[in-house]
């Protein structure tokens, strides 16, 4: 593919040098795909020291703090919550410090801050000119109804924001349309991107907090059920309401399919293979797998341990599971063949939550 490559390049250049109006018309190449994983790491809360770690695949080598490393030791910030990538840019997603860090890819240059957010948390976009983040509202003691910030990817600023329910999630964008589940509420809003309005508000289980799309369409919402805590010692767990996996589709999402969760702990991180016929949560203290066409919850594990993050790379289905011991000691990521087997594990940062395959 390079040998045909580099001519087509070069013809494209003498065309342009020949024609002004072919220099217009010329694209932008995509950045190759690279064996690299980012694995994000949350840090001490207050400290500032949110980092991402580049593991790249082919040759198991680790650059433990990216930005740092690509910018004089700067840091990223309180709370690294999440990333997306859109071409060439990474989207760093700094909860506490209410920003965006922007960096180019794969060398983690910074490329400019997406200020005036409030509690981010989840980021994806639609474009090369268009993102989208989920952002709380309000105190702890008192969260107020959250809202989608829509992002102009161009110039790295807020353009809208659409009220949503409260304490926003992991969103899903899918046919036109923003999915945003409300995980201290029962719904996810739904946001027509054309109109930049909300469009539908679907009620669910309590707790929606991660969505998947699978290879027919249809839309799982994961929902973590509601739990309170006595406010005496031992400041027992009563659960209010168990967690529930749900599917629909997108042309009829008040008809639901629904799989309730034992009382015992709530669900959490949904996640789809590479070829989307097979779903990943956790539940509790193991990993489970269930296909898209069974008709219950599985009853075996597929991991028997306890995870801070999870994600399968969409290139060979190597799964990548975080370990945090405590936010006050650095964290490991282990790798699993597809089976379950463990593969290998590497030492990060404190509080590794997550992982972006680029």
């Amino acid at each position: 593919m390079k040998k045909q490559f580099v001519p087509f390049l070069a013809g494209l250049a003498l065309l342009a040098a020949c024609d002004p109006k072919a220099a217009e018309i010329v694209p932008v190449p995509e950045p190759a795909p690279t064996t690299g994983v980012f694995v994000l790491s949350e840090g001490r809360f207050g400290a500032g020291d949110g980092a991402v770690s580049i593991f790249d695949k082919a040759s198991k080598t680790l650059n433990v703090d990216a930005f740092g490393s690509a910018n004089g030791g700067a840091k990223l910030g309180d709370v690294v919550q999440s990333m997306g990538v859109q071409g060439n840019r990474g989207y760093i997603v700094v909860n506490a410090s209410n920003k965006i860090e922007v960096v180019t890819l794969p060398d983690f240059k910074t490329a400019g801050t997406i200020n005036g957010l409030d509690q981010p948390r989840y980021f994806t976009s639609t474009s090369a000119t268009r993102g989208y983040v989920t952002e709380w509202r309000g105190p702890f003691t008192g969260y107020l109804p959250g809202v989608l910030s829509i992002l102009d990817l161009s110039t790295n600023a807020v353009i809208r924001s659409v009220p949503v329910g409260r304490n926003p999630e992991q969103l899903l964008a899918l046919g036109g349309k923003i999915y945003v589940p409300n995980s201290l509420d029962n719904t996810v809003t739904i946001v027509d991107e054309a109109s930049a309005a909300v469009s539908s508000t679907v009620t669910l289980s309590d707790g929606p907090s991660s969505m998947v799309a699978d290879k027919d369409g249809n839309v799982w919402v994961l929902c973590s059920g509601f739990v309170t805590y006595l406010s005496t010692p031992p400041f027992t767990a009563t659960r209010v309401s168990n967690g529930a996996l749900i599917r629909f589709s997108p042309n009829s999402p008040a008809t639901q399919f629904k799989l309730t969760f034992p009382a015992t702990g709530g669900p959490s991180k949904l996640r789809i293979n590479p070829a989307k016929d097979q779903l990943y949560y956790a539940f509790g203290g193991a990993e489970y797998q269930m296909s898209t066409a069974a008709t219950a919850l599985p009853t075996t594990p597929f991991i028997r341990r306890s995870f801070s993050g999870f994600a399968i790379d969409p290139r060979d289905n190597t799964v990548f599971a975080a370990v945090a011991p405590s936010f006050s000691t650095n964290g490991r990521f282990i790798r699993y063949q597809a089976t379950g087997v463990a593969i290998d594990s590497f030492e990060v940062k404190v509080g590794p939550n997550g992982f972006v395959f680029y």
